[in-house]
C-alpha cells in the first residue's frame, strides 16, 4: 500500500522534469570571429578605411529561434569612452536552429578613428532572455 502513495508523487515529480527541459535550452554561440571575408576564411583582427569588418558567430544546440545583437563599442580610442556603441554599428538578427550569424560592416573612408574597437554579441531567447554573449576586439589603422 505504501507504494500507491508514491505513485502520484513520482507522476508529478516525471511532469516537471518533462517541463522544465522543454523550457530549457542549450543554444550558445559556439564561436566568434572576425573576418575580412564573408566566408570566414581571411581572419583578421586588424582593418583600415574601405575595409569590411566580418563578425560570424556560430550558434549551436539551437532548437528553435534565436535573435543574435551585434554591437560594436569603442574599445580604446582616442577621444572615445570605452563601451559606449559606434553610432549607427548594431544589428539584430533572427537565427533558426543551429548555423552562422553573420554580421558585417564597412569601414568610411574617413569620419572614422585609429584604435581599438569591442565587436559584442548577445544571444537572446525569443523571450528576450540572454543566454550567451562573446566580444571580441579589432584594430583600425590608417585614418
Amino acid at each position: 500500500m505504501k507504494t500507491d502513495k508514491w505513485n502520484p508523487v513520482l507522476a508529478l515529480g516525471l511532469l516537471m522534469a518533462a517541463v522544465l527541459a522543454c523550457n530549457a535550452t542549450t543554444a550558445n554561440i559556439s564561436s566568434l570571429k572576425l573576418s575580412s571575408d564573408e566566408e570566414g576564411k581571411n581572419e583578421t583582427k586588424s582593418f583600415k578605411p574601405g575595409d569590411k569588418v566580418y563578425a560570424i558567430a556560430q550558434i549551436s544546440n539551437n532548437p528553435g529561434k534565436v535573435q543574435t545583437k551585434f554591437r560594436i563599442l569603442y574599445d580604446d580610442v582616442e577621444g572615445e569612452n570605452s563601451g559606449v556603441l559606434v553610432e549607427g554599428a548594431e544589428k539584430t538578427l533572427e537565427v533558426d536552429g543551429s548555423r552562422p550569424a553573420i554580421f558585417w560592416i564597412t569601414l568610411p573612408n574617413r569620419g572614422f578613428r585609429n584604435g581599438r574597437y569591442k565587436l559584442e554579441v548577445s544571444m537572446l531567447t525569443e523571450s528576450g532572455e540572454q543566454k550567451d554573449q562573446e566580444t571580441a576586439t579589432f584594430d583600425v589603422a590608417g585614418y
